[in-house]
C-alpha cells in the first residue's frame, strides 16, 4: 500500500514512483476523522511513531482541525512533524503526520560535509597550485633576474670603451683635428654614456634591495629640480610655470624621485610646442591623503596616438626613429617603474582646451 501512488501517504511524500519500504526509515502517523466534525476521531495502528501516545496523536489531529490549513508544521515531543490533510477512497479525512527531524538533520550533515569536503579541496588545490606556480616560475625568475645582471655587468663594461673613445677624440680636438666628424663622436659618445646609464637604472629599479623608503620633502625636490631647468626653459621661449605647495612629504627614494621628475620635466622640455607652455604643479589630494604632481606642456593633438604607449619601453612618437628630438624612449617607463616602486600610480592626460598633455603622479602623502 505504501508504494501506491493513489494511496495519499505515498502522494504527498514520495515524489515519483518510490521504493515501497523506504518510508519505514522514517516515523509518521495517521488520524482518520471517521464523522468529518474532528470528533471522532481513530489513531491508524501499525505506523511507527515515538513518544507519542494515542491522546497525544488525537490531540494534534484536533489542533490541525482546527487551524484549517492543509499543509504546515507542528511539534510534538520534541520533534517537528510535517502533516497533510487528505481524502481517502471512502470520503474520509485523512490527518498524515510526518516526523521530519531526521530529514533536517542528514541535510544539515550533508550540508556540513558538503562544506568541509569543498573547503578542504579549495585548500589542496590551492597548496598543490601553489607547490607547482614556484616550479613554474623558478626559471623565468631566475632569467628575469640574470637579464639584469647582465645589463648592469654589460654596462659597467661598455663604460670603460666609451670613456677611452670620448677621451681620445677630446685629445684629437686639442691637436687642432676639431672637426664636424670628432663633434658628432662625442655627441654619439655621450648618447650611448646616457642610454647605458638608464638602461642600468632600470634595471636597479626591478631590485627592490636598492629602493630604501623614506620621509622625502617632495616640495622641496620638485622646486630644486624645477629651477634647474628654469634656463633652458627660456632660452628655448617657453613660457614657464612652477606652482608648488610647502611641506608636502612622501614616502619614497630621494635620488630616485628626483629621477622621476628630471624625467618629466625634460619630456615636457622636448615635445613641447614653439613658443608653448610648461607647467609643474605639486598639491595636495582633495582628501588629504595623496600628493600629486602634474607636469603639463603644449602639445599637438593626434588622434591616433594612444597615450597609455607612451610608457612602454623604446616607444616613440616618430616610429621611423628618425625625430629630431633626443631620447631612447625609455625615459617615462623608468620613470613608470620607479612610481609603481614607491607604490605610486603615474597617468597621461590631454586636454583638448588648453591643448596641453599632462603626466600625473600621485603618491601617498607622508604624515
Amino acid at each position: 500500500m505504501v508504494g501506491n501512488r493513489n494511496n495519499p501517504l505515498s502522494r504527498n511524500f514520495s515524489p515519483g514512483q518510490g521504493n515501497p519500504e523506504s518510508v519505514y526509515q522514517y516515523r509518521y502517523f495517521t488520524v482518520m476523522d471517521l464523522d468529518g466534525d474532528g470528533k471522532n476521531l481513530q489513531v491508524m495502528k501499525g505506523q511507527k511513531n515515538y513518544r507519542l501516545s494515542t491522546k497525544q496523536k488525537k490531540q494534534a489531529a484536533q489542533e490541525v482541525l482546527e487551524k484549517n490549513r492543509r499543509n504546515n508544521q507542528i511539534r510534538l515531543a520534541g520533534s517537528f512533524y510535517k502533516y497533510e490533510i487528505a481524502t481517502n477512497p471512502n470520503g474520509q479525512r485523512m490527518i498524515i503526520f510526518l516526523n521530519t527531524s531526521l530529514i533536517y538533520a542528514r541535510s544539515w550533515y550533508l550540508l556540513r560535509m558538503s562544506t568541509l569536503l569543498g573547503v578542504g579541496t579549495l585548500i589542496i588545490f590551492a597548496l598543490i597550485l601553489g607547490f607547482l606556480s614556484n616550479k613554474a616560475i623558478k626559471p623565468i625568475a631566475a632569467a628575469y633576474k640574470k637579464q639584469r645582471e647582465f645589463i648592469t655587468n654589460a654596462g659597467h663594461e661598455l663604460k670603460t670603451p666609451l670613456a677611452i673613445i670620448s677621451a681620445n677624440t677630446e685629445m684629437e680636438e686639442m691637436l687642432g683635428n676639431k672637426s664636424e666628424w670628432t663633434e658628432s663622436t662625442k655627441q654619439q659618445t655621450k648618447r650611448l654614456t646616457d642610454l647605458i646609464n638608464q638602461l642600468i637604472s632600470m634595471s636597479r629599479i626591478g631590485e627592490h634591495g636598492d629602493l630604501v623608503l623614506a620621509k622625502v620633502n617632495f616640495s622641496e625636490l620638485t622646486e630644486e629640480n624645477s629651477k634647474s631647468f628654469s634656463s633652458m626653459m627660456k632660452s628655448d621661449n617657453l613660457d614657464y610655470q612652477i606652482n608648488i605647495q610647502p611641506n608636502l612629504s612622501v614616502m619614497a627614494e630621494k635620488r630616485s624621485l628626483g629621477e622621476v621628475v628630471n624625467i618629466l620635466l625634460d619630456n615636457a622640455h622636448k615635445y613641447c610646442l614653439e613658443n608653448g607652455k610648461v607647467v609643474v604643479d605639486l598639491h595636495r589630494s582633495t582628501l588629504n591623503r595623496n600628493v600629486i604632481l602634474k607636469v603639463s606642456n603644449s602639445f599637438k593633438n593626434d588622434k591616433k596616438i594612444d597615450y597609455n604607449h607612451f610608457f612602454e619601453r623604446f616607444y616613440r612618437e616618430d616610429e621611423s626613429h628618425n625625430n629630431k628630438k633626443s631620447g631612447f624612449g625609455i625615459g617615462l617607463s623608468m620613470a613608470k617603474d620607479i612610481v609603481t616602486a614607491f607604490n605610486g600610480k603615474i597617468d597621461v592626460n590631454y586636454d583638448n582646451n588648453t591643448q596641453m598633455i599632462s603626466f600625473i603622479v600621485t603618491l601617498k602623502i607622508a604624515k
